[in-house]
């Protein structure tokens, strides 16, 4: 997160003083794995460019100053660091304010804070254009198009992607151009339109031109998790997941090189290598278990969970979890405690150790709270969600409201056929959860039982999970089948709802129409066929009549009786009930020939 609010801070440097330079690109490469000695670096870049006079390097390097601040864990020193800076910029220049305003507006992304990372970025913007610093507009843009991103904003996201691009062409900033470049990829890649490699192809090419190793490491990433679903991609994504590992190990970035590893096993794992992606991880951790490579064992231990996670090894994963946890408690970073917090929570969850679970989250949570990181906030409050949909307790979710609310829109578009609309829909469900299986089958149950309409869900589904038809109805048998498309598959007797409340008269049982919800009934089997250990089977399907629409978009209780509708199907089982609706059946299909 902090190495993503830096993207676009630091690009082509000016001047002469070339060994600040450097310390300033060091200080970028080790930001997450080294950020004391970032942070120094930075501190050295930004007295030597503030005594050559070379103001805009001196702005970089202050920026990731407050940027290795965060990233060692003391949230509020960097929070205080820049709120120090920004109101001693009140007394100067313009300049001077805008550079300060761009620095709050990237600590504001780290820390989830869209709307105040837009208002500064916008304030900053305005100066620069007016001082036709061109190069910084494209600096604010890029703040802005990676809160848009944040914000699952594709279209706004890559708009303002385009415009960084054109902006740094039009400059002849190489280092600039690579980084639109690679925004570009990651807007696209939340819209779902156009092209993804290209973008990243072209920003892979200029970071290896500039000889930009972290980037180049973190586009080879990038390329290796798409290389991976393409056909027979494994081996190809392997070896460019590999490369990047070996460009992170070279630079020391030991979490640049967890996130490299974990893309490296995913790739085995594709190949049907799990056995050496597993003892990939488990060699690579045993390395490291020294006192004196704490620090690194943290930083790498979480990329190494989930790869123990992908091979299925569950027991190794949770004991590797609370071992890292462990570690980054005695070394006192709260900000990674949290994190790591996470991750033992989903850890915890896949293992259906649900409380356990809860009580991780809860706890990353409020350290997020206390550090004022929203958006770590906004993750815990999604592992909460997670949990409590996989513990069979959706209306305890933080998310409630929204997913109800995107379920709604969901069967909206499974309604009109929108295949737009589904899609988006169906990736925002899958984020926050807070809805289960019964809540769907009673937002779509009506729908489904359109036979083109059941159709068309089941093709969908099966277009956006890359599955086979007869795998996608599979999946949606999870949640709500067609029960009439059932009951045809079962070769059942059909048997019309109000032929089946026409009996109930003739029996002297007059249900009034709160209590008339069997839209159809079935039948499976004779009484005959019981003799042989195989009863009929009876199946209705039932609508509550009384419910109105607002009622049924909130999931409100049925009315009673819907559970006396389910009694009544009961009767189905019996021959002299159902005898005389199926004559009157056979009677019409005769008239009808």
């Amino acid at each position: 997160r902090v190495a993503m609010s830096m993207l676009g801070s630091v690009t082509q440097l000016t001047g002469t003083n070339v060994e600040a330079q450097r310390w300033l690109r060091r200080a970028l490469d080790i930001l997450e794995s080294e950020p004391q000695e970032s942070l120094e670096l930075a501190r050295k870049a930004t007295k030597a460019f503030d005594a050559a006079a070379e103001l805009d390097n001196a702005a970089d390097a202050s920026r990731l100053v407050v940027s290795a601040t965060f990233s060692s864990g003391d949230v509020e020193a960097a929070v205080s660091l820049a709120s120090e800076q920004l109101e001693a910029a009140q007394r100067g220049s313009d300049l001077m304010q805008a550079y300060a305003h761009l620095m709050w507006a990237e600590l504001m992304l780290a820390l989830g804070k869209t709307s105040e990372l837009k208002e500064h970025a916008a304030q900053a913007e305005q100066v620069f254009h007016r001082l036709e610093k061109m190069s910084y507009v494209a600096k604010c843009k890029a703040a802005v198009a990676q809160a848009c991103i944040q914000e699952c904003d594709g279209i706004e996201s890559e708009r303002l992607a385009q415009e960084v691009l054109t902006i740094w062409q039009n400059l002849g900033d190489k280092a600039g151009t690579a980084v639109a470049w690679h925004l570009l990829s990651a807007a696209r890649s939340v819209s779902g339109e156009g092209n993804l490699m290209e973008p990243l192809t072209k920003a892979l090419d200029l970071y290896k031109e500039l000889r930009w190793s972290r980037y180049e490491a973190t586009v080879l990433y990038n390329l290796s998790e798409r290389q991976r679903f393409q056909p027979h991609g494994g081996a190809v994504a392997q070896r460019t997941a590999e490369e990047a590992v070996s460009i992170w190990k070279e630079i020391g970035n030991y979490k640049g090189e967890a996130t490299a590893m974990t893309a490296v096993a995913k790739a085995m794992i594709v190949r049907g290598l799990v056995s050496d992606a597993l003892q990939l991880v488990q060699n690579r951790m045993q390395e490291l278990r020294s006192e004196e490579n704490k620090q690194a064992l943290s930083q790498l231990g979480p990329g190494c969970v989930s790869v123990l996670q992908e091979c299925g090894a569950k027991d190794e994963a949770l004991a590797t979890a609370e071992e890292v946890l462990g570690i980054t408690q005695q070394l006192g970073n709260r900000h990674e405690e949290a994190w790591i917090l996470l991750k033992l929570a989903e850890v915890r969850n896949e293992m259906q150790l649900y409380q356990e679970a809860l009580s991780c989250a809860q706890e990353a949570q409020t350290i997020f709270q206390e550090l004022g990181d929203l958006s770590g906030e906004a993750d815990a409050m999604k592992s909460l969600s997670y949990i409590y949909t996989a513990k069979r307790e959706a209306h305890k979710s933080p998310h409630r409201q929204k997913a109800l609310d995107l379920l709604s829109q969901f069967a909206t578009s499974v309604g009109k056929k929108d295949v737009e609309g589904f899609q988006k829909a169906l990736t925002q469900m899958r984020l926050y959860q807070g809805v289960d299986g019964q809540d769907v089958a009673a937002s779509l149950g009506s729908l489904m039982e359109d036979p083109e309409t059941y159709k068309w869900y089941v093709e969908a589904s099966a277009d956006y999970f890359q599955v086979s038809f007869e795998e996608a109805e599979s999946m949606v048998g999870r949640a709500p089948l067609n029960p009439m498309q059932r009951a045809t598959a079962f070769d059942s007797r059909g048997f019309a709802g109000g032929g089946v409340y026409l009996m109930f008269r003739f029996g002297a049982m007059g249900y009034g129409p709160s209590f008339r919800p069997i839209q159809q009934g079935y039948r499976q089997g004779h009484k005959s066929e019981a003799e042989q250990g195989d009863p009929p089977t009876a199946l209705a399907v039932l609508r509550d009549e009384t419910v109105e629409e607002w009622e049924r978009v909130a999931l409100l209780q049925a009315h009673a009786g819907v559970l006396d509708g389910a009694l009544q199907t009961t009767a189905l089982y019996h021959e002299s009930f159902t005898g005389p609706i199926s004559s009157r059946l056979r009677q019409q299909e005769i008239q009808a020939s």
